[in-house]
Parts: C-alpha cells; sequence; structure tokens
C-alpha cells in the first residue's frame, strides 16, 4: 500500500514535461517560456535529451531565436540545424531581416551557411550568406542551382581554380551566363598561360645567350649582341625576381667583360700613346727642371723665396718623372741627364742649408767684423762656384776682401775669377774688368740682355729690372754706341717711372697691410693657427712690395704689430716646435727603415710589395709635416736618396718580371700554334696561367701589353678547346643518335627462326662499330634499353633453338626407339636393320653411328650391361651440357663424365653444339640395349630436352 501510494504521489507531483507520456511533454512546452533561464534550459534539455520526436521538435518551436539554437548545434542532431536553417531563411517565427543579415555575417558554418544561400528568403540575405562562404565546393554548388541568377553570378565570380573553372562549363546548365563566363575565362588563362610560355621561353632563351655571352671567346660583335639582347629584354613584360636577378647577374658579368676589353683596348692605346710620346714628356720635365735651375744661376742674389721655388719645381718635376719611369724604362742618355740635373740642384741645396745652418753665425761675426770667423764661415758653407750669392755672403766676401788691401796675384785673379758665380754683384765684376782693362763687351748678349729688360718693364716686374737696368749700367758706362746708350737711357726713365707707380699703388697697400696687421694683433675671435696663417700671409705681402712707398714709421709700426702677434703665438708656436720635431724624427726613422730595406732587399721581392712600401712611404713622409726647414731639407735629400734607390729596386725586379713574363707570353703562343689536343693544350695554358699569378707585376705598361697578348693566346687556346669540345659533343651527339636508330631498328625486329641470329649478331658488330655509349643521362638510358633489348631477343633465339632441339630430338628419338626396338627383336632370333632418315637433323657421323649400331646388332652379346651403363653415363654428359639437375645416384657418372672431357678437350675447346652432336652420335652408337633399360632412361632423355 505504501509502495502504490509513493508511485501515485510521484505521478501527481512530477513535472508535465517529465511526464511519461510523450504528448503530454510535447504539450507542456507550451508552458516554457524560453526568455526565462530557467525554462529555456528546460527546452533545451528536451531538445538534446529527449526521445520522442514530437517532443524535442516542439521544444525546438518554442525556440524562435537563431541565437539560442547556435550553442546546440554541435550537441544536436540535424532536427536543430534544420530549425536553425528555416529560422534564418525566413521560415516560420523567423526574426527580422536586418537581424537574420546580421547574424549571418557572424556564422563560420559552411553548411549553415550554403544553406542559407539556397533557401533565403531575401535576396540580399543570400548574397550575406555567399560572402562568408570560402569552400569552393560550396561555391560551385551555388553557382549550378541557386535560384537567384544575382547569386549565381557572384558565386561564380569568386570561382577561380582551373578545376572549378571547368566544372561550371560542365554543370552550370540552369545559367548560360555563368557557362559562358567560365568558358571565357578558361579560353582566356589557356590564352595567357600560353602568351606566358612563348615570354617565358622567349626570356630563358635572351637569359641563355646573356649567360653565353661573357664565356664565349672575343668578337667585335659581342657589343652589339649584347645591346641587342637588353633591348629585346626591356621591351619584355618584368618578369620574376629570380629570373631577373638572374639576367642582371649575367648582364653585369658580360658588361664587365665588355668593359674590361675596351679598358684594356682604350689603356693599350693610351699606352701606346704614352710610349710614342716618352721621349717628348721626359724632355719636357728636363726642361723645366733645367729652366729652374738657370732661372736660380741668372739672378744677381738668391734668397729664401728662390730656393723654395727651386725645391718646390724639383718636387713636382720628380713626381713627375717617377709616374712616367714606373710604367716606361726612360732611355740611358735622359736618364744620365736626370742624374746630372738632380746632382747640380742638391748640390745647390745642400750648400743653402750650410748657409742656413751658418746664418746666425754669420750675422754675429759681421757685426763683430771677425775675419777669422767669416774666412772659417765661409770655408764652411762651401758655396759652389757659379751659384749666385746670397747678401749675407756677398757682405762676408766684401768683408774679407777689405781686410787684404794687397794686390792679388794673377793666380789669385785667376782663381777669384773661377770662384765667382755668373751673377756676381754687377759693382765688383764692373770693378775687376774696369782694374785690368781686359773687359770687352759682347754686343749681341748685350742687345739680349736689353730686351729682356723692355720684357721686363712691359710685364711690370720692378725688381728684376732695377737689378738689370743697373748692372747694364754700370758695366756699359762710357762704351756704348749713341743709340745703344740712348736705348738704355729710355729704358733707365721706364725703370723709375715703374718705381714712382708702384710707390704710388704701395702706399694704400701698405696703409691698408699695417691697419690689417694691428688689427690681427687685437683679435681675440680667431684660432692661433688662423691667426699665424693671416700673419704670415701680411708679412708675405708686406715684403712683396719691397721698397715701394716704405718709410720708417709705418715699418716700426709693422714689426711692432708682427712682435706682439707673435707674442701671442709664443705657445702656439712651440707646440708647433715640438711637431716638427716629432715629425722630423718620424721623417728621420722612415728614411732609416728605407734605408734598411734597400740594403737589405731579397733579389727575388715582390716588386707590388715594394711598390706598396714606396707609396705608404710617400703617404707617410707627407703625414708627418711640418718640419724644421734646415734638418727638413737634408732629410729630404735623404729620402729623394732611398725612393730613388727602391724605385731602381723596383724597375730592376719589375724588369725580371717582365722578362719571365714576355717567357710565358712566348710559351702561350707557341702553345696556341701547336697542333696538339686542345684538350691538353688547354691543361697546360692553366698552369702557365697559375704562374703568371704567382709572378708580380711589371712596370704598368709592360704589365698591360703582356696581358694583352698572353690573355689573347691564352683565349685562342680556350676557344680552340671549346670548338674541339663542341665538335665532340656533335659527334657524340651523331654517336648516340646513330645508336637510336640503331635501338629503334632493333627493338622493331623480332626474330622467327633461328636463321636470324645472323642479324643479331650484324646489330652487335655496328654497336661495337659505334664504340660504348657516353656517360649521361641520355646514354645511360639507352644503355639499359639496349641491353634490355638484347637480352629478350636472345632469350628468344634461345627459346627457338630449344624449339628446334625438341623438334630434332623427336627425330632423334624415334630413331633411337627402332633401334630399341630391333635390339628387343634381335634378341629373338629376327635381326633388322634400321635405316636413317633423310633429314637435316642427321649428318655423316650420325649414319656412321647409325651403320655401327645395326653391327652390334647382328653380333649380338649376352649381356647388356655396358651398354646400359654407357647409356646412363650419355645421359649424365646431357644433363651436363644442359646445366639440369642430377640425383645423388649420379654423382659418380658425373664425375667419370667430367673427367672424360676434360681428356677430350684438352687440344681445343669443343663448342657446345659440337659436343652436342658427338653425345647424340654416341648415343646412337651405344647398343644394342636392354629394352626395360631404355624405357626406364627414355623419359629422363625427354625432361632433359624440355629442360
Amino acid at each position: 500500500m505504501t509502495g502504490l501510494l509513493s508511485r501515485l504521489t510521484g505521478r501527481l507531483f512530477t513535472p508535465r514535461w517529465q511526464h511519461a507520456n510523450p504528448a503530454i511533454r510535447s504539450a507542456a512546452t507550451d508552458q516554457l517560456d524560453p526568455e526565462i533561464p530557467d525554462q529555456r534550459k528546460i527546452l533545451e534539455t528536451l531538445i538534446l535529451e529527449d526521445d520522442a520526436l514530437e517532443v524535442r521538435h516542439a521544444a525546438l518551436t518554442r525556440m524562435q531565436s537563431p541565437e539560442r539554437l547556435l550553442p546546440l548545434l554541435d550537441r544536436a542532431d540535424g532536427l536543430v540545424r534544420e530549425r536553425l536553417i528555416e529560422l534564418l531563411s525566413g521560415g516560420q517565427d523567423a526574426p527580422s531581416l536586418l537581424s537574420r543579415e546580421q547574424l549571418v555575417e557572424r556564422l563560420d558554418d559552411s553548411e549553415l551557411l550554403s544553406a542559407v544561400a539556397s533557401r533565403g528568403d531575401n535576396q540580399q540575405l543570400r548574397l550575406t550568406a555567399l560572402s562568408r562562404l570560402e569552400d569552393e565546393e560550396a561555391l560551385i554548388h551555388q553557382a549550378c542551382h541557386n535560384t537567384i541568377a544575382a547569386v549565381r553570378h557572384a558565386a561564380a565570380a569568386r570561382i577561380t581554380s582551373q578545376a572549378g573553372l571547368e566544372r561550371l562549363v560542365r554543370d552550370a546548365k540552369r545559367d548560360r551566363h555563368v557557362q559562358r563566363q567560365a568558358r571565357d575565362t578558361l579560353a582566356q588563362r589557356r590564352a595567357d598561360a600560353q602568351q606566358a610560355d612563348a615570354l617565358a621561353a622567349s626570356r630563358d632563351n635572351l637569359l641563355r645567350q646573356m649567360e653565353k655571352l661573357p664565356r664565349q671567346a672575343w668578337e667585335d660583335s659581342v657589343p652589339s649582341r649584347y645591346r641587342s639582347l637588353l633591348r629585346e629584354w626591356e621591351r619584355l613584360p618584368a618578369a620574376d625576381y629570380e629570373i631577373q636577378q638572374r639576367f642582371e647577374e649575367a648582364r653585369q658579368q658580360a658588361h664587365k667583360v665588355i668593359s674590361d676589353h675596351e679598358a684594356r683596348e682604350e689603356a693599350i692605346r693610351a699606352h701606346e700613346r704614352l710610349s710614342a710620346n716618352l721621349n717628348t714628356h721626359l724632355e719636357e720635365i728636363l726642361s723645366a727642371v733645367d729652366q729652374a735651375r738657370e732661372d736660380l744661376y741668372s739672378r744677381d742674389c738668391v734668397n729664401d723665396h728662390d730656393f723654395a721655388s727651386l725645391q718646390a719645381q724639383r718636387r713636382l718635376q720628380g713626381e713627375r718623372w717617377s709616374e712616367l719611369t714606373d710604367q716606361f724604362s726612360a732611355p740611358a742618355e735622359l736618364l744620365e741627364r736626370q742624374q746630372r740635373l738632380q746632382q747640380q740642384l742638391q748640390d745647390a741645396l745642400d750648400a743653402w742649408h750650410r748657409h742656413q745652418l751658418c746664418q746666425g753665425e754669420l750675422d754675429a761675426a759681421l757685426v763683430d767684423n771677425d775675419i777669422d770667423q767669416l774666412r772659417r764661415l765661409e770655408s764652411e758653407v762651401a758655396w759652389p762656384a757659379g751659384l749666385p750669392q746670397t747678401a749675407s755672403l756677398s757682405a762676408v766676401r766684401q768683408a774679407i776682401s777689405a781686410a787684404q788691401p794687397e794686390e792679388p796675384t794673377e793666380a789669385a785673379q785667376k782663381q777669384d775669377a773661377l770662384d765667382g758665380s755668373p751673377a756676381q754683384d754687377a759693382e765688383s765684376a764692373d770693378a775687376s774688368r774696369a782694374a785690368d782693362g781686359k773687359a770687352s763687351l759682347d754686343l749681341d748678349a748685350l742687345d739680349a740682355e736689353l730686351a729682356r729688360l723692355e720684357a721686363d718693364l712691359d710685364a711690370g716686374k720692378l725688381k728684376p729690372a732695377s737689378r738689370l737696368h743697373r748692372s747694364l749700367r754700370d758695366r756699359t758706362e762710357g762704351q756704348l754706341d749713341n743709340a745703344r746708350q740712348t736705348r738704355l737711357r729710355q729704358l733707365g726713365a721706364r725703370v723709375a717711372e715703374l718705381r714712382d707707380w708702384q710707390n704710388f699703388v704701395a702706399a694704400p697697400k701698405r696703409e691698408q697691410l699695417l691697419e690689417a696687421i694691428t688689427t690681427l694683433s687685437e683679435r681675440d675671435d680667431i684660432s692661433d693657427e688662423q691667426r699665424d696663417r693671416q700673419h704670415q700671409q701680411l708679412i708675405q705681402q708686406w715684403r712683396e712690395l719691397g721698397d715701394a712707398a716704405a718709410s720708417r714709421d709705418a715699418s716700426q709700426a709693422f714689426r711692432t704689430a708682427s712682435d706682439a702677434i707673435k707674442l701671442r703665438l709664443r705657445d702656439y708656436r712651440e707646440s708647433r716646435k715640438q711637431l716638427r720635431e716629432h715629425n722630423l724624427a718620424m721623417r728621420e726613422a722612415l728614411c732609416e727603415q728605407l734605408e734598411s730595406l734597400n740594403g737589405h732587399a731579397m733579389d727575388d721581392a715582390d716588386p707590388d710589395s715594394l711598390r706598396q712600401i714606396r707609396d705608404r712611404a710617400r703617404e707617410e713622409w707627407r703625414r708627418h709635416t711640418p718640419v724644421p726647414a734646415g734638418p727638413g731639407r737634408q732629410l729630404s735629400h735623404r729620402f729623394g736618396e732611398a725612393l730613388t734607390a727602391l724605385q731602381g729596386l723596383i724597375d730592376s725586379r719589375a724588369g725580371q718580371i717582365a722578362a719571365a713574363k714576355q717567357a710565358l707570353v712566348d710559351a702561350v703562343e707557341a702553345l696556341a700554334n701547336e697542333d696538339s689536343p686542345a684538350r691538353a693544350r688547354a691543361e697546360q695554358a692553366k698552369a702557365l696561367q697559375s704562374r703568371w699569378r704567382e709572378m708580380g707585376r711589371a712596370p704598368k705598361g709592360e704589365e698591360q701589353r703582356l696581358w694583352a697578348a698572353f690573355r689573347a693566346a691564352c683565349d685562342r687556346i680556350f676557344a680552340a678547346r671549346d670548338q674541339d669540345r663542341e665538335d665532340r659533343d656533335s659527334r657524340e651527339q651523331a654517336r648516340l643518335d646513330q645508336w637510336q636508330a640503331l635501338i629503334e631498328r632493333l627493338d622493331s625486329w623480332e626474330p622467327e627462326t633461328l636463321e636470324d641470329a645472323a642479324l643479331l649478331d650484324d646489330a652487335l658488330k655496328e654497336a661495337d662499330t659505334l664504340g660504348p655509349l657516353p656517360r649521361g643521362k641520355r646514354g645511360d638510358g639507352m644503355r639499359r634499353r639496349w641491353t634490355g633489348i638484347l637480352k629478350r631477343r636472345e632469350q628468344r633465339l634461345d627459346e627457338l633453338h630449344a624449339l628446334q632441339l625438341r623438334e630434332e630430338w623427336q627425330q632423334w628419338r624415334d630413331l633411337l626407339e627402332q633401334h630399341a626396338v630391333a635390339d628387343a627383336s634381335a634378341r629373338n632370333g629376327d635381326v633388322q636393320d634400321v635405316e636413317l632418315p633423310n633429314t637435316s637433323a642427321f649428318d655423316d657421323n650420325s649414319r656412321q653411328a647409325n651403320a655401327a649400331r645395326n653391327q652390334m646388332r647382328q653380333a649380338l652379346p649376352s649381356n647388356c650391361s655396358a651398354a646400359n651403363e654407357r647409356l646412363a653415363e650419355l645421359r649424365v654428359h646431357l644433363a651436363i651440357l644442359f646445366e639440369a639437375p642430377l640425383g645423388s645416384e649420379d654423382e659418380s657418372r658425373r664425375l667419370t663424365v667430367q673427367v672424360a672431357r676434360i681428356n677430350q678437350q684438352l687440344g681445343e675447346r669443343m663448342e657446345r653444339e659440337e659436343e652436342l652432336d658427338e653425345v647424340l652420335d654416341a648415343l646412337l652408337a651405344n647398343g644394342p640395349l636392354d629394352w626395360d633399360a631404355w624405357q626406364t632412361e627414355l623419359p629422363r632423355f625427354d625432361a632433359l630436352f624440355n629442360h
């Protein structure tokens, strides 16, 4: 009673949606509101878990919001998906179109989107769903089967694959527009593909030609072909990056080859031009140096500026000389003249340096009038004869002459004449000539000097004009004719006029310089380096004015301002002095290094390394500047001598290398003219190239000439090698073609009889004549095919041979069978002969064996065991010939047969066919046999011939 009550109570109080009756549960869903979370969960439970279809359907009907059904899509069956499609497509209880479009825009389910695109109640809704589709299969379905044309067209427009377009052409029968559009797209793609293939073929052709261009032998048409290929490439559309990069690399290589060739040609032409004008250039350099020396020696009095100009001109022309002699060898006479001029200039510079060292002592001795000190200093200076004297040295000699009032002897006068310079002071020279009364005027030289005086006046050169006018006036006083005296007087008036004019011009210039140096001494806004440079410029400009518009007050004011600037620059100049000392030490160390190198250089030193040392030494020398004037000039002379020695070593080594490279050029040219194999000559040329690279460089011009000749000969050798390789490739190609024809002919042939073996032998002989197939992809493939064809043809011939052997065995078998029957009949007293059939299977030996067998039968022995054993041995012999297996009972017979075969073939090896014929003849001659033994062995013989 309690259990029944409990069940009734449970039924009464259980919710209706959990009732056992599906109809009640289905009706209960009408009371559930999906907007209430708890009731919505009940509906979701019924949708997902209820067993009754009508209950799930009723619960789904209550769910009218697609957003509520989307979370259930992955856990429910197809009923939920169908309900969701119905709601999204605009079916019963569907929400508004706007909300459905917004929801579709967020969907990712391809099947759901495809269904909405097919069943949507609005075209825009379908297009929205279609835009979310990514699966091409779904797009193809929409393009073929959608009921709205706009959707079909939109779907077809998104299909891009080749297979998809082909399916549209095949399946889109509902919409001719889609079908035609797909067909047009495919046709356009095919046309594009063909055009792309044509462009690719054109690009490949141009690329191969451009890549081949740098490797081929040089021809005059190479630049024009290069430009033609470049124009054709530029006319084509842009290629892929890799192809474009390959072409660009090939173009750069070709351009480099062409540029290098043109540069070599231009260098050769320039070298030839320079070589042709070498003597002219060297003569110009020597003339410039000689002119600088003549200018120095033609002066009446020399100073610092004259020697600085001489040193600068010497350095400039020396660099030009070194640049030319680095490339060419100077003629011996010009080289000797250059060395002589350099020595003269160096003597003058060395004297000037000694004079500079003694300048302070000379000034002090002149002030003190210390004659002994003056004589010692004059001897120490050792001023060269013929070199114009400085003002200090002239004063020294005047002081020494004044201290010796006695008349000089004739020998002393001659010595004084030798010691005096051509440009000595005019007053002393004229006084000497007037004293002895032996001077005579050179009218031509005098006219030349007058012309030079007039030219100096025309050029506005006051100082040389004043000196020359004073010299002419003093030397020719009272000795000129009226015309020359009048001309000299006119020129003197022009000198005075020029002096007055320069004084007029120099006056404001002096005021400007005085104002500028005063301002410079007071300025604080410039650096010491700028102050010192401007100070030196102002002093130089003041000195260049000379005596024009000079006054004591202005000179004193200028000197005072200059001293003030020097005081301010004292620390700067001290640091500059220390820098000069440091640079001097560095230059001295550099000279020592070069001298050490010149003294210990190896005979096989690399001239390139020596050139680098020379250039670095020059850079190092220029970098360590400034230096003190006196020691710096001595070091300059020392550095020049070291560089000259180093250059001589470079020239010597470069000359040796040039001779060695000339030998290599001769060797490679002889090699190019030989008739030996091109490959061997190319290998020898490579060895010569390695030797060339191991050598240093010859003089620049010689190196270019030698390299051009060496390169041309090597190009000829490698061109011959390439031509030989092309010929060999052509021959190999022709041989491959012949092989191909042979293989094709043999492949199409099938032997029908054994006589066709001769055709196979002919093919093998032809193959031996052609030689082995070359290595390579094609050759290996042809070799495998040839081997396979030979194997199949040999197998076919073996089959034909076996068939023929079996046919012949059948004839032999019948004959042997007849003899066995005759042997059995002979035992019964009926002796009969067996006739040999007249067929090709039997020869004369067979006839003799048959006759012997008939004779044996007539003398029938009582025991046939020997013949039976011989029959078994012959069977074993055949098994050995046919390489057939044998039983253990035949092992002893095998040994007997093998020994007999060895003994039989000691004289000459027998062919297999001959041995088979002998075995058959022996089998025919063996008898008489026992019938049982024959019947026992006959199946074994049949098995052997069928093996």
